[in-house]
Parts: structure tokens; C-alpha cells; sequence
């Protein structure tokens, strides 16, 4: 017997980081990675897909985007949904709809129980208010394969926005073969005790360079009354982050040409790209982002230059020079700003006397 597990789709996600033309491109694509790996459930007869939480992005969910999930439950009766809202899910999505198709199972503040033969689906979501009393009300059979499903946090996980905390260590002991999780969007796990272990399976597609990374499910087989799990990748296009250190180079031309060169000779072309370029370099260094954002986002989906290079200033160099730049350098160096203000200040100035942003 087989199952998915998967969760933080946010189906419908604005995706500020992108342009408006490309966040509408991976909006739908995002939205095709589901329906995608619903057609593979189908294909792999999949018994149910878990979905652990956030399916959608508050207050940011078409109705034509509902309608398709909709359908797509509707379309596939040979495959159950359990679905776990989160933290960011659109409460409106089931209270919109008059009769929820018999293969949607929600996921209520009590805990809820899916029986698939000798495999039990358990999943509940967490509030302030039953998270106190969560761990106890728990009872598994053992002699069942057990497969336990929520959305949160585990204690003592550091993460950007806050969700019901979940302590894996009253989870233990408690006849849990799998533990699904969902809020963390990138995959990891480990083990939970003698018997389970945990799993978060990341986010299905990623949106943003904080989900770097090949993204997919979990693909949960059952056989003999064990559980062995393996990740699929399935995201429509890769998210990285290439670092470059410009310090040794001679010239910003030279650096340009290294970056260009490696990317299109290694990288995937339909990928998203945040170029870092760090180091030191002096003031003859001419750092241009943008036309080097112009140049890969003709060969790339979508690349983003960031530019966190540090100005190298030896104000020796300056000392004999008459020129504007030499006077504002040298006045700029002996004033009573920090040395990291200096550099800001001068890195500006230098960029306004060519006529340059800055």
C-alpha cells in the first residue's frame, strides 16, 4: 500500500519576490505540480495523499484556483485527501463548499482517524488550546502500522513565522511508525523513537530563494507492516544560490565573463537564480548588477544579483590625487564616521561622480 505525503503547497501565492509576469507564470506552475502529482498517485495507485498543512495562502485564493482543486479531488475518486489545515490556509475553502467530495478527508481540532486496512491514518490540527492536551489523547494500537500527521513547529526549531509548537518528545512511545509534518519547507526528519521516525516533506514547488533546493513529496510504502519512505523530487523548476568572490579579480569584465560561463555551462536553464557576488575590491572595481541581471535573465527563467561586495579603500592611494574623487575621498576618510560608514559613504559618492545609482 502506498501514500504521499506532502504539505506547504501555498497554491495561489502572490510570489513578491518574482516580477508580476513571472510570480503569474509560477503561480500556475506551482498549481500544475499539484495536479501533477496527483496524476502520479493515479498512475502508482496511491491509496491517499496527506496533505500536513498550509494547501493554500490566506486571503490570496482565487476562486478559480479552488474550483481546479476542487475538480482535481473530484477527478481522481480512487485517491483520498487527508488534509491538515495550517497556519496559512484559507479557512474559507471548505466552509465554500456545499458538499465536500467522500474522498476529502479535513482534519478537525480532534484527533481524526483513517483506517486503511491495518494502516491508520491519525491527524489532528493544533490550536493554543489543544495543544496542551494533544500528546495525551493519543492512542495507537501497536499492532497497527500507524502513520500520525500535523502542522507546526517542533520545539526548539528555529523558523521565520510562528505555528503550534510540537514536541517530538511526548510523541515518543507512543506506537507512531511515521510521524507527517508540515510548516518547515525544506525536507528533513530523523527518528522518533525506537520504532517511527518524523518527516517533513518540504514545500512541493518553491517560490522564493529561501526554499533553494530540489523540492518534491514523500513517497510512504507499506509493506509487511513497515513503513519505508523515499523522496520524490517533482518541483517544475530548481531554486539556487551561486556565491561569488570577486576579491582576487582584476576587473569587474573578468568576473562577469566567470559567472556567465559557469552558470551556462552547469546549470539548468529553467532555474531561478540569486547570484551573490562577495569579496573586496577597490574603487576602480566597477561592480554592475544590473547588466549582468540583463545579461543571465536572457538565458535563465529568472536570475537576481545581489551585490554584497566591501569597498577596499587604502587612503595612500588618494593622498597625492587632485581630482574631485581624490578631495571627496580624503575628506570623507578623515571625518569621525566608522570605518564601515566611510566605505558606504565613499562607495556612494564614487558611484554619484560617475553617475551611477547608488
Amino acid at each position: 500500500m502506498k501514500f504521499i505525503h506532502t504539505a506547504d503547497l501555498h497554491l495561489d501565492s502572490k510570489i513578491e519576490t518574482l516580477p508580476t509576469e513571472k510570480s503569474k507564470i509560477r503561480r500556475e506552475e506551482i498549481l500544475r505540480t499539484f495536479e501533477k502529482m496527483v496524476d502520479f498517485a493515479v498512475q502508482n495507485f496511491v491509496t491517499a495523499i496527506i496533505i500536513a498543512g498550509d494547501m493554500f495562502d490566506t486571503k490570496r485564493v482565487s476562486v478559480k484556483t479552488r474550483e481546479r482543486v476542487l475538480q482535481t479531488f473530484i477527478d481522481n475518486p480512487t485517491v483520498d485527501f487527508i488534509y491538515v489545515p495550517g497556519n496559512h490556509d484559507d479557512v474559507n475553502f471548505i466552509s465554500s463548499i456545499e458538499e465536500l467530495p467522500s474522498n476529502l478527508k479535513v482534519v478537525t481540532n480532534d484527533w481524526c482517524k483513517f483506517n486503511y486496512g491495518n494502516v491508520v491514518i491519525s491527524g489532528i490540527k493544533l490550536n493554543k488550546i489543544n495543544s496542551l492536551t494533544v500528546y495525551d489523547d493519543l492512542l495507537l494500537d501497536k499492532n497497527n502500522v500507524n502513520i500520525v500527521t500535523m502542522h507546526g513547529q517542533i520545539v526548539d526549531y528555529k523558523s521565520g513565522e510562528e505555528a503550534e509548537k510540537i514536541s517530538l518528545p511526548k510523541l515518543k512511545d507512543k506506537h507512531i511508525d511515521y510521524l507527517a509534518l508540515g510548516h518547515i519547507h525544506n525536507a528533513m526528519g530523523g527518528e522518533l523513537d525506537f520504532r517511527g521516525k518524523y518527516a517533513y516533506s518540504g514545500c512541493l514547488d518553491g517560490r522564493g530563494f529561501d526554499e533553494i533546493g530540489q523540492k518534491g513529496f514523500v513517497l510512504l510504502n507499506v509493506d509487511d507492516g513497515k513503513i519505508d519512505s523515499e523522496f520524490i523530487p517533482f518541483s517544475s523548476r530548481i531554486l539556487l544560490e551561486y556565491e561569488y568572490d570577486v576579491t582576487e579579480k582584476d576587473t569587474w569584465i573578468e568576473a562577469r565573463n566567470e559567472i556567465i560561463t559557469h552558470l551556462e555551462s552547469s546549470e539548468n536553464k529553467n532555474s531561478l537564480i540569486k547570484v551573490v557576488i562577495k569579496g573586496t575590491h577597490s574603487t576602480d572595481f566597477d561592480v554592475d548588477k544590473n547588466g549582468l541581471s540583463l545579461r543571465l535573465n536572457e538565458t535563465f527563467f529568472y536570475v537576481k544579483v545581489v551585490d554584497k561586495t566591501e569597498l577596499k579603500i587604502n587612503p595612500d592611494d588618494f593622498a597625492i590625487d587632485k581630482s574631485v574623487r581624490g578631495e571627496f575621498v580624503r575628506l570623507v576618510w578623515e571625518s569621525n564616521l566608522s570605518a564601515e560608514e566611510k566605505r558606504r559613504v565613499i562607495m556612494c559618492g564614487i558611484n554619484a561622480l560617475k553617475g551611477e545609482d547608488f
